[in-house]
This record gives C-alpha cells, structure tokens and sequence, in this order.
C-alpha cells in the first residue's frame, strides 16, 4: 500500500463528512483511511460507521487526545508513506497525488507543503501558507543539517507534511500526550533527523481556523503545554545527542512560546502557570546562560505586548 491517511476524531460530527469525501474522492486509489474516534461524546461515531463501506478503517477508542489517537493510527498504518489529517479540516483537489509523485521522485524521508486557513468559509494565506517559507528550499533535497536555523520558519504541524512511514518508526517519532501542541514535538523530531527532506510549494491543506470546541480557537490558555514542549524537546535533543548542537534553536522557539502563553492565560489560571513557568525560567538560566532570556525579568502582572516589550529589550542588551 503507498498511503495511509490517518485522521483523528472528537466531538466534530458536523466536519466529519467533509473531511472524508475530500480525501476519497482524491484521484488517487491505493490508500487507507485510518479514523480514530478519540471518546467522542456527540454523533461522530454515528458518521464514522456510514463510511465503513467505502473502505474506511474505524478505530474506536476512549478519551485520552489526539496524540494518543495519531500514534494508533501509526501503529495500525501499512503505507509506505503516512499523511495526518484533523477530522474538521480537509484537502484540495488532485493534492494527494502531486505529494505521492513529488516524494516518490526525490525519495523523501519528510516532504513539506503548505495550507490555507479557512475562517467563515474564506480561505486566507497565512503562517500556514507557501508564501512564509523560505524560498531557497524550493528546488532540491536538504538534510536536517542544511536546515538547522530554518526550521522554525515552516510551520509547525505534522499536517503539513507527508512522511515517509519507516522514517517516523525507525526514529521512533511520536505524538506527545497533551492537550495542545501535540504536533510539536513530532515535527521537531522530524527536522532534526531527517536525511532527505523536500518542499512541494503549493497550498494543498484546508485548515479550519478558530472552530467553536478546538484548542486553538480559545483566546485565553488554560494548559501547560508549551511548558511540556520544552521539556519533551530538551530530553529528546539529549537522548540524540544533539543538544549542544540544537540547544538555542530550541530555547529561543519554545520558551519564547511559553512566555507568548503567559501574556494570554486565563487570569484564575496564571498564578499556577506562571509558578511553572519561573521554574522553566530559573531552569533555562542555570542550563543555557547565553541567549536574550539571561537579561529577561518578567511578572506575572505583565500582558502579551508588555512581554513583548521586555523580550525585545532583553534581546537588545545581551546582543548589543
């Protein structure tokens, strides 16, 4: 089998349809659909059932976040190349097959393309999209060496790239089990060891912004996952061997996404995660002592602009 299509589903009954027609009626044949409903609490499963017989695989299993649900899919999946799918998203025309022939003729390990978010029905380029990456990566096949500082200017979901299946289980790439951010951590991996990796500029992915129920679409945090990130990323880097060579990179990305959720989190919340945070802080401190975050000294009062601000002044006195 060339593809396995592995899908994660929770409480999103009324996308569910839209998600699965878009990939079978690809023109594109040799692939399974692997759907794992996470515990749905709605009609998900309901919907599920009916595409059955058209061939695709149902997995049914309880709560426990979609990290958890795209590594049983890994697990079950046959393909010779993996494509993650979220169950309210879907894919353009023909993109299946353009990514097959893409990966195919350049052997890659990871093959990188874009998406469009899409929020009341319009489409919009945005971080997802081509026109962010860094056009020199265009033509050819790279190393995670020759993409050492441009990583972070791709995005940062699996969903935006098709992966050679025996790469992810060769290096043991898998999901974290978080409540956000789950792709993090995989497509870090991914980057750091892949031998063979290629873009196919087009925008082939549908995202579906700020859906009514989803992680990303709350405008206060209520979670640690940035936290828990951090430390996944710091302990994968030293299990490879890498972290001397990755450990700005990864410091500079990732704390400074935790500081992004400090200005944001909900206020009942934050004396918590910012106890956690100080922690990550003083930690960052003692272990890497020569980025911008040795200058930095920020409150818990403080909002996202205010972090903003004292980030940029820190940055300004420990480079200048």
């Amino acid at each position: 089998m060339k593809l396995s299509v592995i899908v994660p589903i929770y409480n999103i009954a009324k996308y569910i349809s839209k998600c699965l027609d878009s990939i079978l009626k690809q023109d594109f044949e040799d692939m399974e659909i692997i759907c794992i409903n996470d515990g749905s609490k709605d009609n998900s499963l309901d919907v599920l059932n009916k595409y059955k017989k058209l061939g695709v695989k149902i997995i049914d299993k309880e709560n426990e976040g979609s990290g958890a649900a795209r590594n049983i899919g890994l697990e079950k999946a046959q393909g010779e190349y993996v494509l993650f799918i979220d169950g309210d998203d879907w894919l353009r025309d023909n993109s299946i097959k353009k990514l097959i022939k893409k990966a195919d003729e350049l052997k890659t390990d990871m093959l990188i393309f874009g998406g469009l978010s899409y929020h009341n029905g319009k489409g919009r380029l945005g971080g997802y999209s081509i026109t962010k990456f860094p056009k020199k990566y265009f033509r050819g096949v790279y190393s995670a060496k020759d993409l050492k500082s441009d990583i972070f200017k791709f995005p940062t979901t699996t969903w935006t790239k098709l992966y050679r299946r025996d790469f992810l289980l060769k290096n043991n790439i898998k999901f974290q089990n978080i409540r956000a951010g789950q792709d993090q951590l995989p497509n870090f991996h991914a980057f750091i060891t892949a031998e063979r990796i290629a873009v196919l500029p087009e925008n082939l992915y549908c995202y579906r912004k700020n859906r009514l129920g989803s992680t990303t679409s709350v405008n206060k945090k209520k979670n640690f996952s940035p936290i828990y990130v951090f430390y996944g990323a710091e302990n994968l880097l030293k299990e490879l061997g890498k972290i001397d060579e990755y450990k700005y990179i990864f410091v500079n990305k990732y704390f400074s996404k935790a500081t992004s959720w400090l200005g944001k989190f909900d206020e009942e919340l934050k004396p918590d995660y910012y106890k956690e945070y100080l922690k990550l802080l003083e930690h960052i401190k003692s272990e890497y002592p020569f980025g911008w975050w040795k200058n930095f000294n920020p409150d818990i009062k403080d909002g996202y602009w205010k972090l903003k601000f004292k980030q940029g002044l820190a940055k300004i006195s420990t480079f200048r």
